[in-house]
């Protein structure tokens, strides 16, 4: 890999100290990446973490920023105007959130549609920690996995007094925000309440959202062994503003393009999970269940469609963890199986000339994986092998067309991963895998006969080397991976349609850290360079070898800054650079890339009592940017979904 460091990561360097693997801070972290929570385990190899504590510091006012403000991650506007941001891990522009797999306490809240993971259904004050593996968690969970996974993991209230919170926030654009927790909890139970309203009539016009969640879980046990019984509802509904043209950028930027459009809808999850610990074996089963109903209407020139969906999953997942040692060498084996059958109804009615659809599809997963760990003490090196088989079949039938498909398809994914400490608090590690990803409905969606086939599984090919130091108030990590993609899904613009592309290549550096100065001020930093690329095909009499794939920035650097600057007063501020892209549907390289765009965050907070009193102002410096464009087909202008410029907002906590 030839990948160029350009200058502005030189000047972060002797700033960088990843959160990733900041020891020091985390002794009594129990990480679940291995899908067992009553079970010591180690940090998963090169896993990054973000705590409670960072979270609540931080100016990240829900999941999505904390992901992209703490973690890294890359996101982009949500065309819906709620806070659940299409995330993107190491390169896929447009299908960034299809390849990366958001997960709650080990179970997959990520969409098998072209929608993003409803990530503001989780509030901030239930989570105990995320983490997050880059180009890792295939071989645990399977598809959608290769650009990595985030697990959010929630609280639990087992041995918790009797607290909550009660927070209310008012902003910008008529924005209202109020928030309610509860925990209580004994020797071997733990009850956790979480709820909030959530209205805004955001930066556009017919751009207002309103969101109200509700999310619990009642647990028994302690630490060998638990069941707990979870629940998250939430009842969304936004106005869809559309994009704007570049005239009307420069004219009339927070105007709607679609002032009739809207989406609502409604979605509620269940799960129960049980751990129990017999000696060196811990048992666990999860069960879950998800339902969503979505109503969407769309009105154009061309006519209008109104589009109701209903979706549902079940899912299945037993597992066992055998834990042992002998000598110097202790040995994790975890062995499991995964079902799930997901479920799917569209019916569209249309007027003028927009289409009709009134289509149904069905997909069953049958999974088998097994991962060993093995940690040599005496020699400080650490290995980690694991393979997955999974069968997958696909059902789709669309009466209008009509049309009925069907797929099967058995596939793998394989991970090799070995670290070893250098002493002096230095340790570098290196991983080769093999993850998938199998098209979802509306990729495989077909308008117009004569359809073709289901799209075929995705398969990439992975490699990663990487190096950390772990100092007593510094820590420094750098990573270079590389991605050979067989069949990656994406919508071509040349084709006109969903397809496999030909063979592409991902590749990148990272670098990520912190520092801390004094007893009042911690500095962390992440840069991160990354190229994706055609590697060849023709598509429409172009060849793109070598072209770039649209909407993955090159270059991305954050910087986040938090001043302790009385006991009870602290200043937080965030920094975040996103380098040029090509423009959504350019896969031809023929027009100009999209502005490169710096926005500033800050937050300042004062503990008072019980009480917490804060003010935030984002887009500090008023930018005009937009972090999503796409080019019009004669590569001439461009329609983009522009961003908020300069907003405040004043908060206020208070806890018992």
């Amino acid at each position: 890999m030839q990948i160029r460091l350009k200058p502005v990561a030189a000047l972060l360097l002797p700033l960088f100290a990843g959160s990733l693997h900041a020891e020091a801070r985390l002794d009594t972290i129990v990480v679940t990446a291995s899908r067992f929570e009553s079970a010591q385990q180690e940090n998963p190899i090169a896993a990054q973490i973000i705590t409670a504590d960072e979270i609540r510091n931080s100016s990240a006012t829900n999941v999505s920023e904390v992901l992209n403000k703490l973690g890294g991650v890359h996101s982009r506007i949500n065309f819906v105007g709620t806070p659940d941001s299409p995330l993107d891990l190491r390169g896929f522009g447009m299908t960034g959130e299809q390849n990366t797999l958001v997960l709650v306490d080990g179970q997959r809240i990520s969409e098998n549609e072209l929608a993003t993971a409803r990530l503001s259904a989780i509030p901030l004050d239930s989570i105990e920690r995320i983490e997050i593996l880059r180009g890792a968690g295939a071989v645990l969970y399977g598809s959608g996995a290769s650009g990595g996974t985030i697990n959010i993991i929630t609280r639990t209230a087992i041995n918790a007094p009797l607290s909550g919170n009660v927070s209310t926030r008012v902003g910008s654009h008529d924005l209202r925000d109020i928030r309610g927790g509860f925990r209580a909890g004994g020797e071997m139970w733990g009850l956790r309440l979480n709820t909030q309203r959530f209205r805004t009539d955001n930066y556009r016009d017919n751009n207002r959202s309103e969101l109200d969640t509700a999310s619990g879980e009642l647990r028994f046990g302690n630490r060998n062994g638990f069941v707990a019984l979870g629940f998250n509802v939430d009842d969304q509904k936004s106005r869809l503003p559309g994009a704007r043209t570049e005239a009307l950028l420069h004219s009339d930027r927070r105007g709607a393009t679609t002032p009739d459009d809207y989406l609502n809808s409604k979605s509620q999850r269940f799960s129960l999970r049980g751990e129990k610990r017999l000696g060196e074996l811990t048992l666990a089963l999860d069960i879950g269940r998800r339902d969503k109903r979505a109503d969407m209407y769309n009105n154009s020139a061309w006519g209008s469609t109104l589009a109701r969906t209903d979706v549902g999953v079940t899912t299945v997942s037993p597992r066992l963890l055998w834990q042992t040692g002998f000598d110097q060498v202790v040995n994790s084996l975890t062995v499991g199986a995964d079902w799930s059958h997901w479920s799917y109804d569209n019916d569209t009615a249309a007027t003028g000339f927009m289409s009709a659809l009134d289509e149904s599809g069905k997909q069953k997963n049958r999974a088998f994986y097994l991962r060993n760990d093995v940690h040599l003490t005496a020699t400080g090196t650490r290995i980690s092998i694991g393979g997955r088989k999974e069968n997958v079949r696909q059902t789709q039938h669309e009466r209008l067309v009509p049309r009925d498909a069907a797929e099967k398809h058995a596939l793998s994914a394989y991970e090799l991963a070995l670290q070893q400490e250098l002493g002096a608090g230095f340790s570098a590690y290196g991983r080769l895998g093999r993850s998938f990803r199998v098209a979802n409905i509306d990729e495989n969606r077909c308008w117009s006969a004569p359809c073709p086939t289901l799209l075929k599984p995705q398969r990439s090919h992975d490699r990663e080397i990487g190096a950390r130091w772990q100092g007593g108030k510094a820590s420094l990590g750098v990573s270079l991976f590389e991605m050979d993609i067989d069949d990656e899904i994406h919508y071509n613009h040349l084709s006109f349609s969903n397809i496999n592309l030909s063979p592409t290549r991902h590749r990148g550096l990272e670098l990520e850290g912190r520092l801390l100065i004094g007893d009042s001020l911690d500095i962390a930093a992440r840069y991160t360079r990354t190229q994706a690329r055609f590697r060849q095909g023709i598509y429409g009499g172009v060849d793109v070898s070598g072209n770039d794939v649209p909407l993955v920035p090159k270059d991305r650097v954050s910087l986040t800054l938090g001043w302790q600057v009385f006991a009870a007063t602290r200043i937080g501020l965030n920094l975040s650079y996103t380098g040029r892209q090509r423009y959504d549907n350019d896969q031809a390289n023929r027009f100009r890339q999209m502005p490169a765009y710096t926005v500033a965050d800050i937050k300042i907070a004062h503990d008072l009592g019980d009480w917490r009193l804060a003010l935030g102002v984002n887009n500090l410096f008023d930018r005009k940017f937009y972090s999503y464009g796409i080019v019009n087909g004669t590569y001439t202008s461009f329609n983009a979904y522009p961003e908020d410029r300069r907003n405040a907002y004043v908060s206020a906590e208070y806890r018992f």
